[in-house]
């Protein structure tokens, strides 16, 4: 049996910020979803974010590697801001998938803390790992994994795309069959649902309409204040 993709997804500023400074690529006939979010606060996040996923999604599309679309992306975003000094700095979260049909199997690649979430079946997983102080404080036995979410330093992060000539890369491959969803989302969707709310998002993707879904969704973080960007894309196969 075929499977087919569906997928959507949209990016929201919020109820705070001026501006936004997430990057969304949502391309189903090639089983490509990416999303950035450019360093709130630093020079020209939103064109870090954007240059990021112009690249890698330009990449993927192209037959290019993961890692090598990374990569590049990185070497652009660095490229970009030497030759104009006032965006120095500037840097951006990525998390990008791209589904084989034919091979029935992802690949995913991961800087920063936006996240990249699977349910296949009765099994639901992060299947990216947050790059912040808090999560390494978390993994070192410093602080419980129920304090992470509010913590008052969860925004700083321990890597980024487009500040380093070399940036430590995260690649997960795995298999997928019909039934499955993944979720990747900027941290502003983190900041108001929780993993088991996010769990049953999910579980209605398989069912429902992907357009209508996330504009709830997004209408869902408004309503709970949205300290940050939203941006959230769905894919699922059947």
């Amino acid at each position: 049996m075929v499977l087919k993709i569906k997928a959507f997804g949209r990016s929201d500023v919020g109820q705070v910020r001026g501006r936004n400074e997430d990057t969304l690529a949502v391309e189903p006939s090639k089983g490509i979803v990416v999303v950035a979010d450019g360093m709130g606060g630093a020079p020209a996040g939103d064109l870090a974010s954007a240059l990021a996923v112009q690249e890698v999604a330009r990449g993927l599309h192209e037959g290019e590697g993961m890692k090598e679309a990374l990569t590049r992306a990185n070497r652009k975003i660095l490229g970009t801001a030497d030759a104009q000094p006032a965006l120095s700095g500037m840097g951006t979260t990525i998390t990008a998938l791209r589904v084989f049909l034919e091979e029935e199997r992802y690949v995913l690649g991961h800087v920063g803390d936006s996240r990249a979430y699977l349910l296949s079946g009765e099994s639901f997983s992060q299947v990216s790992r947050d790059h912040t102080m808090v999560r390494d404080m978390v993994e070192a036995g410093k602080i419980p994994a129920s304090a992470e979410r509010e913590h008052p330093l969860g925004h700083i992060l321990t890597r980024v795309l487009g500040t380093e000539e070399s940036v430590e890369l995260d690649l997960y491959e795995g298999p997928v069959q019909g039934g499955s969803c993944f979720l990747l989302c900027s941290d502003g969707l983190v900041k108001v649902m929780d993993d088991p709310e996010i769990e049953t998002w999910m579980r209605r993707a398989l069912s429902e309409p992907l357009e209508v879904l996330v504009d709830a969704m997004v209408g869902e973080g408004n309503e709970r204040g949205a300290p940050d960007n939203i941006t959230i894309a769905f894919l699922t196969l059947d």
